[in-house]
């Protein structure tokens, strides 16, 4: 052993370990890379996301008829709702006229039968022309 600046205790050091370049440090970086999704997986990943999809566009469709059903069924309700009124308005009308019936063919100066008395009513035929129907009730008068 060698002697070192008057210590016997110091061990020595052999060439190779020394440094060659002591402004030099050697480090190291651990680098992870991320590994892509196998393809079943991923395949597994796009069916899961197509079937929750159509699962809510059904469920969607399903509440669109439901809210077009019962719009229909809001504007059936209301259109019954005005044909009662109007049928008890004409139902009204209808019992008026039928009162007044007597009433106005005495103004006019009709007489009721009797009821040995018989009446005679002429058939004359109906047609869409009122031009017609003219002609043919003055034929029939003549």
């Amino acid at each position: 052993m060698a002697y070192t600046r008057g210590n016997l205790a110091v061990k020595e050091q052999s060439q190779s370990a020394k440094r060659t370049s002591p402004g030099y440090r050697e480090k190291t970086m651990v680098v992870t890379r991320r590994t892509s999704l196998p393809i079943k997986e991923k395949l597994l990943y796009l069916l899961t996301i197509v079937v929750c999809v159509m699962v809510a566009s059904l469920i969607i469709w399903q509440n669109a008829n439901i809210y077009g059903l019962n719009k229909e069924t809001q504007k059936i309700a209301r259109d019954i709702k005005t044909s009662k009124s109007e049928i008890s308005r004409l139902e009204l009308q209808k019992q008026q006229l039928e009162n007044g019936i007597r009433e106005k063919a005495i103004q006019l100066g009709y007489k009721e039968p009797t009821d040995q008395q018989v009446i005679n009513v002429e058939r004359s035929k109906i047609s869409a022309n009122t031009e017609n129907n003219t002609t043919e009730s003055e034929t029939a008068k003549k």
